[in-house]
């Protein structure tokens, strides 16, 4: 009987140690907790027990904040020997690099469904793919002004996004090759082929400009924290090199996260 209340003591400690360590755990990790460890390719996740609904107001939209797209698989689209077409696997060798975000984003409530737009934030990043036979496919990994649309009302597990965004230039225009041309330095055309610049397309650099098209599906949705996960598939061009290259055909897949941004 007279141990009891240094039992209760004890007890009392232990929950607040283990309370303690739990809030820590959820706590955001600092740059040292996060360097070198490839925790900042990862995209923060849903319990997949999260089967909720988040309605989207009839004419008024939502605002998403820290949205992020982690690329898992990377697939090349090569001709066959019958001229048939088909995705190969390329291993991501910028796997630590290419996950984009944080992203800003808006659903909007239109009419015939939503509309899931990208507005701000780090939508596009350089990547390299390499096919089994160490050939290196460089493209930029993108999400730039992406505009999606879904059929419904309410965001929920079923909900399908599809739509087409930007891909900027792999090469910036201010980027010189080994014989200093660039798109956007005066030097475009290497001497003594001007007069037939028409002829020689490859040697000519231009600004890269291009469209893809993504397909983001929802898959769990937690309404208590206003948090979202899914899937996503994107196909875009790889890089040409400015012009002097044939663009090769690139399908992502990956992992989406997106949380509602809080009203200040």
């Amino acid at each position: 009987m007279r141990y009891r209340p240094l039992l209760a003591i004890l007890l009392a400690l232990c929950l607040g140690v283990f309370a303690f360590r739990a809030e820590a755990a959820k706590a955001p990790l600092t740059y040292d907790q996060i360097r070198n460890t490839g925790k900042a390719a990862i995209c923060p996740s849903v319990s997949d027990n999260a089967r909720g609904r988040i309605e989207v107001p009839t004419g008024g939209s939502l605002k998403l904040t820290d949205v992020c797209f982690q690329p898992v698989q990377i697939e090349v689209e090569e001709e066959k020997r019958n001229g048939e077409k088909e995705f190969i696997k390329a291993k991501n060798i910028m796997i630590s690099a290419a996950t984009l975000g944080p992203i800003k984003a808006e659903v909007t409530a239109k009419e015939g469904g939503l509309e899931f737009k990208v507005v701000d934030g780090i939508t596009f990043q350089p990547t390299t793919g390499q096919l089994p036979r160490r050939e290196l496919v460089p493209f930029l990994f993108s999400v730039k002004d992406l505009v999606a649309t879904a059929q419904g009302s309410v965001i929920d597990p079923s909900t399908d996004f599809e739509g087409e965004f930007l891909v900027p230039g792999y090469r910036t225009s201010s980027f010189l090759d080994s014989r200093g041309r660039g798109s956007s330095t005066g030097y475009d055309t290497a001497v003594g082929l001007q007069a037939a610049k028409e002829d020689f397309a490859a040697n000519r650099k231009v600004d890269e400009i291009s469209r893809g098209k993504m397909s983001l599906r929802i898959a769990r949705v937690d309404s208590s924290t206003g948090e979202i996960a899914g899937s996503f598939v994107s196909i875009q061009p790889s890089s040409t090199e400015q012009g002097a290259l044939e663009p090769r055909t690139v399908r992502v897949q990956g992992l989406f996260y997106a949380r509602l941004a809080q009203e200040s």
